[in-house]
């Protein structure tokens, strides 16, 4: 599997995830719903969910490093934008909790728990796919150190990431503005490579 293929199929499982993660919640609490397996090992199984996630995302900013800025600002932008209907789902659950209250002491405490806790796993896990298109969009200069700072602080922001990951998108399809005398980085073209599988000159006769 090439680089290219390899980050859209990590973009599409960060995508996805929460949801798979619910999914996989509602099938192995329904098998084991008369045992109590599964209850005693839910903060197993969540941290070994988180952890491996956040493994994935540092895994696609290592194979994110000679990629397109554009590419990858696209795929910041999809995964934020694709977890939208989760945040909103989980805001409705919290917004139930309270009601719930009423008549279920402290479920309202508990519910917020682990909202919070969900939410912040995801925008962590998912702030690492908009640093990654910050990393090389400052490699390739088209990024601002300043600019690179705000983005990758705001990746990690409730809210405020969308929007960011909406406006990265937006710059990384302007064309760069170059002085005379100058010439932005570009990332390798396909195919090339040189000695020991790094990029360079093709060698003669391949």
């Amino acid at each position: 599997m090439n680089t290219k293929r390899a980050l859209t199929a990590l973009t599409i499982f960060e995508a996805a995830q929460p949801y798979l993660f619910w999914l996989m919640f509602s099938v192995c609490a329904h098998v084991f719903e008369d045992a109590d397996w599964f209850s005693d090992n839910l903060p197993l199984i969540v941290t070994v969910w988180v952890l491996a996630t956040g493994i994935i995302g540092a895994l696609y900013i290592w194979l994110s490093w000679n990629s397109e800025f554009r590419s990858l600002a696209r795929n910041a932008m999809i995964i934020k934008l694709a977890h939208i209907p989760y945040y909103l789902l989980v805001f409705a659950c919290a917004a139930l909790s309270i009601i719930l209250s009423l008549k279920i002491p402290f479920i309202t405490v508990a519910v917020w728990a682990f909202c919070f806790i969900a939410d912040t796993t995801l925008i962590v896990t998912s702030g690492l796919y908009e640093l990654a298109a910050v990393i090389v969009g400052v490699r390739y200069g088209r990024l601002t150190p300043v600019q690179s700072v705000m983005y990758g602080i705001a990746g990690f922001l409730f809210c405020v990431d969308v929007v960011t990951a909406i406006i990265l998108f937006a710059q990384s399809r302007r064309e760069p503005v170059m002085s005379v005398g100058t010439r932005a980085m570009q990332p390798p073209a396909a195919g090339s490579y040189g000695p020991g599988g790094t990029y360079g000159p093709r060698p003669m006769g391949a």
